[in-house]
């Protein structure tokens, strides 16, 4: 069935792969851990003067501010080019990989002077099991988000294609914002 699949992808780079085993989205962890953290629904929009799509969702937060894994998982990547800055993506199995873009390359009072250290967390590696909520890396603005409003580009693929998870990032808001408002009454604990 994933060969058929696939051929099809790139027969047919327009059609729409139905996801499989997406339960996880209903439970995903929101991927900052910070009560500023603000977003809206821009994936899909026309981005690079009209030469590319956005796919994934901008969510903005003071410069530091803690990126967490999204759900249980193994971390695929963990790298920096110049258009993504440092990255690090993570298997979740089955098709779906989530990925943080733009994390913090600045030490304070120093734009640009960081490097691994300011946006990674600790324990963060190649091949490292990570749980929901863990701390993995740092928001910030390196790769060409420079100069930008800090945040982290958040993507979530399957099947190597960008998925639409606009949705499940408002409920996971949701579920983050009623914990910090609201934690013994909720009784989860989401980090």
């Amino acid at each position: 069935m994933f060969v058929f699949t696939f051929l099809i992808s790139l027969l047919y780079p327009n059609q729409t792969i139905q996801a499989k085993h997406d339960s996880f989205l209903q439970n995903m962890v929101f991927p900052i851990k910070h009560v500023m953290a603000h977003f809206y629904d821009d994936w899909g929009e026309i981005r690079g003067n009209g030469n590319r799509v956005h796919e994934g969702i901008d969510i903005r937060a003071p410069k530091g501010a803690p990126v967490v894994a999204i759900a249980d998982g193994k971390v695929n990547t963990i790298s920096y080019s110049d258009s993504s800055g440092y990255y690090i993506a993570i298997d979740h199995e089955n098709g779906w990989l989530s990925l943080y873009v733009h994390l913090n390359d600045d030490i304070e009072g120093n734009d640009n002077r960081g490097g691994k250290e300011t946006a990674f967390a600790e324990n963060i590696y190649l091949g490292a099991e990570v749980v929901a909520g863990q701390i993995i890396g740092y928001l910030g603005d390196s790769g060409n988000a420079e100069g930008t409003v800090p945040h982290v580009h958040f993507e979530v693929r399957y099947m190597g294609k960008s998925f639409d998870v606009y949705q499940h990032i408002k409920d996971s808001w949701f579920r983050f914002n009623q914990f910090i408002r609201f934690p013994k009454k909720i009784g989860l604990n989401l980090f």
